[in-house]
This record gives structure tokens, C-alpha cells and sequence, in this order.
């Protein structure tokens, strides 16, 4: 994905632009079978700004004030599911499922944050603080969902439309993860546009600090329906909360200094529509998915007192691979939105985010033997 923000505040504006790997993920899972493993990665949180701002400290002194940061938190995780078919239906098709599962999350990353302050129209060394914050950490999520029919029309014993709902259910548990912290302070000055060390005042790593990542509860539901010329449509949504408010005495060591921590909320409402579902259509464009959404996202971040929201909508289509044999799939989507503290105008942040995605089913009808009588 690809992502430009503009970060807005009472004293100017500043354009950061970045990307990254959104998410990779890999299930097994044997058609009719009831077990399966997955296997992904993606990124937990990221850390990317850069802006800068000047002091005047004389009449013939001023200083070129700089901050900067990069890098984030991964989560690597692996499952474990389980499908119970818990009754079928007068056509011995499975109505009622309940699937169970649970991933082992493994977090791990580091963050850069780079502050500058370089005099000019002077001879005095300039002053550059680097502090490096890296983690790993092992953690366990617990995850139902249920699925089950609303309606169904029935022709000639077959199924001709219906409508599903499925419900689900995810619980993380709270987990207290180790930081390794190296705060390295130097003297710097600046030869043909280079930047070199002259001297090291503090270069000093910490190994004995923590935070808490408090318990997060996520419920969503979503409703799909077939309509008559073969196409569905689908409506769903899911709401998800953690306590961070209770642990911010805990977590001072990821706090600045006008920094508070609130209780997090996020809610997501999305609609897809699908014009054919059977695979008749020939063009590509009316076998693909259409899809919107919005989110609202109360954050554990708060600035100044002030929580931050963000508030945010995408839209995106997902195509079939024309010449592919399975069911893989292309998307593209594009999102834009704004964080900022309700009641209040110090500071705001508005994005715009362009993902590129792809479902690959490369064991489905890639490799078939023929036998011939």
C-alpha cells in the first residue's frame, strides 16, 4: 500500500508520503475437510513522519529544528480451526456451523525516532538525539463464529437463493511485552552536505522496561443475500474495544510528554455487491465484487488531553483472474479519511491510501491428473 498524509497544525502544514507490505497471509485447508492452518503477517502499527520547524535564538542565531521516525510493530501469527456441522437441513446440506480456533501472535519490530536541532549562521556543533525502541513478544487470540441460513428458496430440491448470517467472536488476552530501548546522543556537524559525529555525549541501552497491551474483545456479524439475477450482496459490520485508559500509569515508557492514554473503540461498517455469482458472465468486470466502507476509530492515543478519532471511508473492487482456472482475485481499493480531536482545532491529519491486494488459490484446479478408460 501506498499512503500520503498531511499533517496539519496552528502552526503550519508538512506532506509525509511512505508505503509498505499491508499483509500476507497463507491458509491450508482441504475442500469438505473441517480442520485447517493459517499462517501470516502484518503490521501492527507504523511509525512514519517527518517534519520541521525553526527557532530563533539571536538576532544573528537561529536553529533548523527537525523530527523524524520510522519503523513499527509486527505481528507474526499462526492458527489452529476447527469446523462442527451442528445440523443439516431435509437436502443433507450443512446449515448450522460453529468453527473454533486460536492463533499464537508473535510481536516484534523496532521504532526510530530521530530529533535534530542544527544551528546556523554559527560554528557551534549541532545536536542529534537517536532513540531506538525494539520488542518481541508472544501472545494467544481466541476466535468463534457461527453461520447459519435466514432464508432459503427451494426449487426442485435444489437450493435457489438464500440468505446467511454469521456471527463472530475474537478475544486477545492481555499481555505485558519487553522493550529494548538504546538512547544515543551525539555532536554533529555537517562536511559537503554530510553529516558526521564529533562526539558522543550519552550512548546507553535499557533492557528493563515494559508495557501492557490490555485485553481487545472484537464482535462483528454480517448478512449475505443472492438476489434473483444470480448476484449477492452482502452487509457487514464489526466493533471492537480495549481498556487502555486503566493502564496508563503502566505504560509511561511509550508516552511523551503531552501524551495520554483513553479507552479505544473502533467501529467498521462495510457493503459489497457481487453482479454474478455463477461464474456465467463474461465480462470480468461483471464476475467482480464491488465495495465501500467507512470506519470510526476512537484511538488509545490522545494528544494534549484530547483523544484522537479518526474518521475514514474507502471503496474498492476485487476482480477475477481471467485467464486462471481457480478462484484467485486481484483488488484494488482506495481510501481516504482524517485523525483529529473533536472540540478541538491543534492539530489534524488527513491521508489517502491506495492498496493493491491479491487472493491467490494456487492448490484448488492448478494441478489436476486425468485418467482416461
Amino acid at each position: 500500500m501506498a499512503k500520503q498524509s498531511l499533517l496539519s497544525t496552528s502552526a503550519g502544514t508538512s506532506t509525509f508520503t511512505g508505503g509498505q507490505i499491508g499483509e500476507l497471509g497463507v491458509g491450508f485447508k482441504r475442500i469438505g475437510g473441517k480442520w485447517g492452518f493459517a499462517l501470516g503477517i502484518n503490521p501492527e502499527s507504523n511509525v512514519g513522519y517527518k517534519y520541521a520547524s525553526a527557532t530563533q535564538v539571536n538576532d544573528t542565531v537561529s536553529t533548523a529544528n527537525s523530527f523524524e521516525g520510522t519503523g513499527g510493530v509486527n505481528k507474526l501469527q499462526m492458527g489452529l480451526g476447527r469446523t462442527f456441522v451442528l445440523f443439516r437441513d431435509s437436502l443433507t446440506r450443512s446449515s448450522h456451523t460453529l468453527s473454533v480456533g486460536g492463533t499464537m501472535d508473535y510481536r516484534f519490530g523496532s521504532i526510530v525516532q530521530i530529533d535534530r536541532i542544527d544551528f546556523q549562521n554559527t560554528t557551534m556543533y549541532n545536536s542529534k538525539i537517536t532513540n531506538r525502541k525494539s520488542l518481541s513478544d508472544a501472545n494467544f487470540t481466541l476466535g468463534i463464529h457461527y453461520a447459519l441460513p435466514l432464508s432459503r428458496r427451494v426449487l426442485n430440491n435444489k437450493i435457489t437463493r438464500s440468505t446467511w448470517l454469521h456471527m463472530g467472536l475474537t478475544y486477545e488476552a492481555q499481555n505485558t511485552v519487553h522493550l529494548t530501548i538504546q538512547d544515543l546522543r551525539q555532536s554533529t556537524k555537517y562536511v559537503s552536505g554530510v553529516e558526521y559525529a564529533v562526539m558522543t555525549v550519552i550512548d546507553s541501552t535499557y533492557t528493563n522496561f515494559s508495557y501492557v497491551i490490555p485485553q481487545r474483545l472484537n464482535a462483528g456479524f454480517s448478512i449475505d443475500h443472492e438476489l434473483k439475477n444470480s448476484g449477492r450482496i452482502g452487509l457487514s459490520c464489526s466493533i471492537a474495544s480495549q481498556r487502555w485508559g486503566q493502564l496508563s500509569a503502566k505504560n509511561s515508557i511509550i508516552q511523551a510528554s503531552n501524551q495520554t492514554f483513553h479507552d479505544s473503540r473502533d467501529l467498521r461498517v462495510g457493503l459489497d455487491y457481487t453482479p454474478n455469482t455463477t461464474g456465467g458472465e463474461n465480462t470480468i468486470f461483471g464476475r467482480g465484487t464491488y465495495r465501500v466502507g467507512m470506519v470510526v476509530n476512537q484511538s488509545y492515543i490522545g494528544v494534549g488531553g484530547n483523544q484522537l478519532v479518526q474518521q475514514g471511508y474507502s471503496a474498492g473492487i476485487q476482480l477475477p483472474a481471467r485467464s486462471s482456472k481457480t478462484s484467485t482475485t486481484f483488488s484494488i481499493a482506495f481510501e481516504m479519511g482524517k485523525f483529529s480531536s473533536p472540540g478541538t482545532s491543534t492539530s489534524s491529519e488527513s491521508y489517502k491510501t491506495l492498496l493493491i491486494g491479491c487472493n491467490l488459490h494456487p492448490f484448488e484446479r492448478w494441478f489436476v491428473q486425468r485418467k482416461y478408460d
